[in-house]
């Protein structure tokens, strides 16, 4: 009898289907998909605006990792904030900023405005990130972690593959200045959808530790009760290295090996998302049989060495069709180990250490992005080629990998 488990397409959105009867699934959904329709957009335009007006070498690794910094800075604080009050109001604030920030990038008359610009939208980013997170894990029906972080996931991918094109496509029949009013105005609108909560929204359970040192006291318990972590974050700190170095990369190979006007790099970053959405058609198959720590670990830990092994092969790409495949191919094996992530944190962690974990790990994941983006100097400054370049990043994502892959975890939760 054909049915879900035979048609994995039918079989998502089946799943996606049943959750989206919860109200505030649906409703944190909505926003989820609307903040990363505009952030994707936001991601191929900030290094379009640079190249364009000020140019593609320091000044574009300067601003892609000035984005990240503020996370970084503000982390203790934005911990302390969303356990006080809980993430909605923040976030609607956070909204609110990027959207009066955004046009202003279009006018900015010299790099240093243009960066202070970034750094603002940077401070909002440091609290729609974790606060978005905090909100996915408390509207997650019970016993249905992977199904819910695979429909999550989707969204973002999906968000990826039309974003980044549409925002290459809008700023050449348009121009930017209209290109960027749209995007302050999506952030606008996932604001208002966030302003009228269903019933049923989680509320703030109790209030945060307020001191620097408790948060800090915390956040250590979290990590020596829980070692099983380790596994979790030391490949995703290497992964975070690679993506960073990413972008300045897909841009270079663009224009310096392939020849292409800079926005085809958009269409790039749309092949990875394609990969990533293939893959949540395979994550979602896998949701049944990824039922045991381990086996969710496993399957974590070989995705993060796939992905890493098959962007590596990028630099021996000959031209624009072959990198985009080799970047769906990559997008397959991410979009398991994001999904395994997120699943295992919910499982190992009750909510309220998940929002302090991802207090701490969120700003250490920007910190691994910028230390990526930042590498990208080592061939700007013509220390590295663009091969050497790719190597290093590609190393930092597949080694730390290695040591864990004969890790057991000695759960054996749901076995008969």
């Amino acid at each position: 009898m054909a049915g879900p488990d035979r048609l994995p397409v039918l079989g998502l959105i089946m799943t996606v289907s049943s959750l989206w009867g919860c109200a505030t699934f649906r409703r944190v959904s909505l926003v989820l998909a609307v903040d990363s329709f505009s952030s994707w957009m936001l991601v191929a335009a900030i290094p379009l605006v640079v190249a364009t007006r000020f140019g593609a070498g320091a000044e574009l690794v300067g601003s892609l990792a000035l984005r990240l910094l503020p996370g970084i800075l503000l982390a203790p604080f934005v911990a302390s904030l969303l356990q006080r009050v809980g993430p909605r109001l923040p976030i609607l604030c956070a909204f609110s900023a990027t959207a009066l920030a955004i046009p202003g990038l279009a006018f900015a008359p010299d790099t240093l405005t243009l960066q202070a610009i970034v750094v603002v939208i940077g401070v909002a980013d440091a609290v729609v990130t974790p606060g978005l997170l905090a909100l996915r894990s408390a509207v997650v029906p019970a016993g249905r972690n992977m199904e819910a972080n695979t429909a999550f996931q989707a969204i973002d991918r999906f968000a990826k593959i039309l974003g980044p094109p549409a925002a290459g496509l809008l700023i050449a029949s348009t121009s930017m200045p209209v290109t960027l009013l749209a995007l302050a105005f999506a952030q606008l609108a996932a604001a208002f959808l966030l302003m009228f909560e269903p019933a049923g929204m989680p509320k703030q359970r109790k209030p945060a530790p307020s001191g620097g040192p408790t948060f800090a006291r915390e956040v250590v318990a979290i990590l020596r009760e829980t070692p099983l972590l380790r596994a979790l974050l030391l490949p995703a700190f290497g992964y975070m290295v690679s993506l960073g170095a990413l972008q300045p990369f897909l841009i270079w190979l663009n224009r310096d090996q392939f020849h292409q006007g800079p926005e085809m790099w958009t269409l790039l970053l749309g092949a990875q998302g394609a990969g990533a959405l293939i893959g949540a058609f395979v994550s979602h198959r896998l949701a049944g049989a990824l039922t045991q720590t381990q086996s969710l670990l496993r399957a974590y830990l070989v995705a993060s060495l796939l992905e890493g092994l098959s962007t590596f092969a990028l630099i021996f790409a000959p031209n624009h069709l072959v990198a985009s495949g080799l970047l769906i191919v990559g997008g397959i094996p991410e979009m398991i180990a994001f999904a395994t992530y997120f699943t295992l944190v919910q499982r190992l962690l009750p909510l309220e250490r998940q929002t302090m974990l991802y207090a701490l790990t969120l700003p250490l994941m920007d910190v691994f992005l910028i230390v990526g983006i930042l590498s990208g100097a080592l061939h700007a400054s013509g220390l590295m080629t663009l091969s050497q370049f790719w190597l290093f990043a590609s190393a930092c994502a597949v080694l730390p990998v290695l040591p864990f892959l004969r890790w057991r975890t000695g759960d054996r939760q749901g076995e008969t």
